[in-house]
């Protein structure tokens, strides 16, 4: 049985331990809230690329669109978005059994250091890793967009998936699996061309012309799209981690009230013990 000074020792340290996790999470939840409002702010702008994308999809010609191109090819890449530190909860755990789904032989890009850590450990093709910036910005996701695109035309690859977090509230991140490239996967390709020549509403007029503005149009939206999904990235971490560091700080708290009784129980015992010596002594000496 643990003694007395034990288990004050042990308190002590795990109230030290609270204070931390405490800490840790007052600064998840200011970051949180930042990362929360640009993650938020970004989904409108694509939201409405796909929507203008799928609306034209009957009247545009794919192949005159590289990036929409449809490759029969197996060759695939895909794009791991993960964090730098721990403590996040099962937020990278998820993202690793979404990549042990996926066959051999593909071909991957990372950002964090987990994912990397991960990829280079069991053994997959690790093409590139980029540094997952703290206060993400466009900047900083050119390199990625640019590898992806240049790597598409050049044939390097005929698909591009992004795996990452998916920011749906503060207490639920979801991992996702997402196509970039080409930008419209064949299934949905075709279910829009079928829905277009059932449906006869008026199609939004371009100038110069629809195709010149795709020309321009695509390449930035896959930037956005790298950059939308690296906020959401961040938003996601922020929150897993201030729910996670929130739950050992009430957990620390629980524990050293109970550590705390057991030391009040054994402390009342001992001082019991010694009344009983004292009082029999003194019987004894009457």
């Amino acid at each position: 049985m643990a003694s007395l000074r034990e288990i004050k020792r042990r308190i002590g340290s795990v109230q030290n331990t609270a204070k931390i996790t405490h800490a840790m999470e007052l600064v998840a939840a200011a970051k949180m809230k930042r990362a929360q409002d640009l993650a938020n702010s970004g989904k409108p702008y694509s939201q409405l690329v796909n929507g203008l994308i799928r609306s034209i999809a009957n009247s545009i010609d794919p192949s005159a669109h590289p990036l929409l191109t449809q490759n029969e090819g197996p060759k695939s890449l895909i794009l791991v978005f993960s964090t730098d530190r721990g403590l996040a909860g099962p937020l990278n755990s998820n993202l690793f059994r979404e990549i042990e789904k996926f066959s051999t032989d593909v071909r991957y890009v990372s950002l964090g250091k987990k994912s990397r850590q991960f990829l280079v450990k069991t053994g997959r093709e690790l093409v590139a890793d980029f540094t997952l910036t703290e206060r993400p910005d466009l900047a900083s996701c050119r390199p990625v967009s640019k590898l992806l695109i240049d790597g598409f035309l050049n044939g390097d690859f005929d698909q591009a998936h992004v795996l990452y977090t998916e920011f749906i509230s503060t207490l639920r991140q979801v991992a996702a699996v997402k196509q970039l490239l080409p930008i419209i996967d064949k299934e949905i390709l075709e279910e829009l061309i079928k829905e277009a020549e059932e449906d006869f509403r008026l199609e939004p007029l371009f100038e110069p012309g629809a195709d010149t503005v795709l020309a321009e149009i695509l390449p930035q939206y896959i930037l956005m799209e790298v950059y939308q999904i690296m906020l959401e990235t961040k938003a996601s971490e922020h929150s897993a981690r201030m729910v996670s560091m929130k739950n050992a700080t009430d957990a620390a708290d629980e524990l050293s009230e109970d550590l705390t009784l057991a030391y009040n129980g054994l402390r009342q015992e001992a001082i019991t013990k010694e009344i009983l010596d004292i009082s029999t002594a003194a019987i004894a000496l009457e």
